[in-house]
């Protein structure tokens, strides 16, 4: 399957969701190690919010960045 193909596949299967992903999940989902997202996200490069200490993402917007994506993370 072509990468662009998966992204999509990913994508709708994010905007589906009905919860905010943590970190672990979205890690899961990526298959990439937690301090990749961690660094995505205080970086600014993956849309990310803070609820406390917490970090967490909303599924719609990081379908929203997924797709604009060039490939890589």
């Amino acid at each position: 399957m072509p990468a662009y193909e998966a992204r999509v596949s990913i994508a709708d299967s994010l905007e589906k969701s009905n919860h905010c992903f943590t970190v672990a999940e979205l890690a899961r989902l990526f298959n990439v190690n937690r301090i990749t997202i961690y660094r995505l996200a205080q970086q600014g490069r993956i849309p990310a919010f803070r609820i406390g200490s917490a970090v967490r993402f909303d599924p719609r917007a990081v379908a929203s960045w997924l797709r604009k994506q060039g490939g890589a993370l």
